[in-house]
């Protein structure tokens, strides 16, 4: 099901990169009795001419540009022709640039009728004289009609580019989790803890491999030299995640104290009641130990601020709502997100490992431990997610009217799975571990749960991936 899932969202279509044509006059399809001197497009969010800009093809099978183009905000254009346009079919083609710098093409056309026609025909005859002016053109002119309106949908680098950004944003989430999880959850032998710090170094390198990639597709997009699309505000904010990740890949240091004495004893009382079924294992005292970030790891600190820090120059923070709101609520929901869903992959990863090399897992502890930190974090989440979406959809019905819409709806399916399979690990199966430590079947179930738990979480974090970028 995740797998079936994953294909439909990476697969369903071309993203349109927030901005989207919205309407025209005339709009498309339309037959006027009069000449057209003047054409107004319109598009949900401010936008710039790239390209061509806007052109039509006039019924003489010329090729006109606009006398002149004026817009006071962006969102509405309106293109003068002096003469006029008229005499049969008009076709008008568009192209420009989102507030992302992802360009976006379009065309449409209508029919408008001759000075002559305007002055001795009226309204309602107008369609017949449209069907006139069709039925009149002839192959060539249809088929030139037709070629013109054509607009190649594909993107040159948007593969590569969504790749890359669901690579560097998925290790990015997996990394910052990691990190939030060995500071305040993770009890254990030093090779342990400098194990995970490894794990989150190599995680450092994959969101510089990923945002590279995406800034190679950014430029393409854009059509912009390697050079230049750093200037952008998309290809910037690659630019800050892969910094940032190398920050963290090369500034992480494992600096592990042992624990205090008070938080010895505890961590030796409950690893005790939950030994795995069979061991004869003891709680090591002091060999537990925990990782202790200080100023010998800043420069790593600095790289989680520059990647969530880029998310304020792409995806809707840049085209939807009040800026600065939008940028600090983005800001809590990656490192909230990044917390829950991190540790929650990072703790079952931990558990497993801990099954497999037959030590005790301290399941209880974990669990414990993690939730105090994971309550938080949701709240976060929850809360900084609804003013996110507030910002970016128009209105409540655009949930189910947009894919944008449809796509979260999803996302907040999977979360609520993952939440009632926490829930379930922390009411029901915690409570039985403390009163049965020695049953297998228990642990197995746990480590089950919070697998399953951590699977949706990663397909929330896919899905999440795909709409910062995608349409509203």
């Amino acid at each position: 099901m995740i797998v079936a899932l994953f294909g439909v969202v990476i697969g369903s279509g071309t993203v349109s990169a927030h901005t989207s044509f919205e309407s025209s006059t005339p709009s498309n399809g339309a037959m006027l009795a009069e000449p057209v001197g003047e054409i107004r497009i319109s598009f949900t969010n401010p936008a710039t001419e790239a390209g061509d800009g806007f052109v039509v093809l006039d019924p003489s099978g010329q090729i006109r540009t606009p006398s002149s183009v004026t817009t006071d905000d962006g969102r509405v254009f309106v293109l003068a022709f002096d003469p006029p346009l008229g005499g049969g079919q008009v076709g008008v083609r568009w192209s420009v640039r989102a507030g992302d710098a992802h360009p976006i093409e379009g065309s449409f056309s209508f029919t408008a009728g001759d000075s002559t026609t305007a002055s001795t025909a009226a309204a309602s005859t107008a369609a017949a004289t449209s069907d006139d002016d069709m039925s009149s053109m002839s192959a060539e002119e249809m088929a030139a009609m037709d070629e013109f309106l054509t607009v190649d949908q594909s993107r040159p680098g948007e593969s590569l580019a969504r790749i890359g950004r669901l690579v560097s944003f998925a290790a990015i989430v997996l990394g910052i989790g990691a990190m939030a999880f060995a500071a305040t959850t993770l009890r254990g032998s030093r090779d342990e803890i400098e194990s995970l710090i490894i794990a989150i170094r190599i995680l450092g390198g994959v969101v510089v491999i990923g945002a590279l990639a995406e800034y190679v597709g950014v430029s393409r997009i854009a059509d912009d030299a390697l050079t230049a699309a750093w200037s952008s505000s998309a290809g910037f904010a690659t630019l800050l995640r892969a910094v940032g990740g190398g920050l963290i890949a090369f500034g992480l240091v494992a600096t592990t104290t042992p624990l205090r004495a008070r938080e010895r004893s505890l961590s030796a009382a409950v690893q005790t009641s939950v030994l795995d079924a069979g061991s004869d294992a003891v709680d090591p005292g002091p060999a537990r130990r925990r990782w202790t970030p200080d100023r010998s790891s800043a420069a790593a600190f600095v790289g989680v601020g520059l990647a969530v820090m880029s998310f304020w120059f792409d995806g809707h923070t840049v085209t939807k709502g009040f800026r600065a709101l939008h940028a600090l609520a983005n800001s809590v929901h990656v490192v909230a997100g990044s917390v829950w869903v991190g540790g929650v992959v990072t703790m079952a990863v931990v558990l497993w490992s801990r099954h497999r090399a037959g030590r005790p897992s301290d399941a209880l502890g974990l669990v414990v431990r993690f939730s105090a930190v994971a309550s938080v974090a949701l709240g976060a989440v929850v809360a900084a997610g609804l003013v996110m979406a507030i910002a970016i959809l128009d209105s409540p019905g655009e949930l189910t009217s947009t894919q944008w819409g449809q796509t979260l709806l999803l996302k907040s399916a999977a979360a609520c799975l993952a939440i009632a399979a926490g829930a379930y690990n922390h009411f029901r199966l915690m409570p039985a571990l403390e009163r049965d430590p020695h049953d297998e079947v228990l642990h197995q179930s746990v480590r089950a749960t919070v697998t399953a738990e951590a699977i949706l979480l990663v397909f929330v974090v896919v899905v999440t991936a795909w709409l910062v970028a995608a349409a509203s």
